[in-house]
């Protein structure tokens, strides 16, 4: 027999396709994971209208890219251990047929917003959760004038880590806040503010309210 000639053993192999996707793992434990403030930095904020493609480069930790854009980005400082809640509202219309079983649903409004408590009285903060015109500071002093008039747009941006190698990255573009929770000033409890930040439609997404970018650090 000759050398290079092949052995019938019965068994079949089959070989993928070239160019076929491997098969998806079914369970993956670097998906999951608590969701936390990433080292770097867990807030920021610009002014209303800024362009966000810049922000988006999630290599880089948003302290980074504060030092890199000064005069626009600036840090919001701690958030409290609670995080970011991303919140979803929406309405629907139901259509019931002579029976009154329902046979059609309609989406009639849908809204996004985030909850978080800044911690720090630093003026980015004071500014956003009371209005840019409300809060001045003059040597030593800073005053904030409570009043309607905080209601102005900004650009968000959170930071966290939801498992061993991934980070998320939260962007708002057109976030106002519309809600204030009360400020509890007392012996046992760290101060801070809590504001509802509704995510309104921006041009730089679409029309999207907020993006979420999901980067994975050992696939890069």
């Amino acid at each position: 027999m000759a050398d290079n000639a092949s052995i019938d053993t019965g068994e079949q192999t089959t070989t993928p396709p070239k160019g076929t996707a491997m098969a998806e793992t079914m369970l993956d434990t670097s998906n999951i994971g608590i969701g936390k403030g990433r080292e770097g930095g867990y807030a920021c904020v610009a002014p209303a209208g800024t362009d966000p493609t810049a922000y988006i480069d999630m290599t880089k930790t948003l302290d980074e890219l504060c030092k890199a854009s000064a005069s626009v980005l600036k840090s919001l400082g701690y958030v409290s251990e609670d995080g970011v809640t991303l919140v979803t509202d929406t309405d629907s219309n139901d259509t019931p047929d002579w029976s009154g079983k329902t046979i059609d649903s309609q989406m009639t409004s849908y809204a996004e917003s985030v909850e978080v408590m800044f911690l720090e009285s630093r003026e980015s903060v004071l500014k956003c959760v009371f209005g840019d015109s409300n809060v001045s500071a003059s040597g030593a002093t800073t005053t904030i004038r409570h009043n309607q008039n905080f209601s102005g747009s900004h650009l968000y941006v959170f930071d966290c880590v939801v498992s061993a190698t991934k980070v998320k990255r939260i962007v708002i573009p057109n976030g106002v806040i519309v809600e204030r929770d009360d400020v509890e000033y007392n012996n046992s409890d760290l101060a801070g503010y809590k504001p509802t930040i509704k995510c309104l439609p921006s041009t730089f997404f679409d029309g999207d309210g907020l993006r979420e970018y999901i980067y994975d650090t050992a696939a890069a």
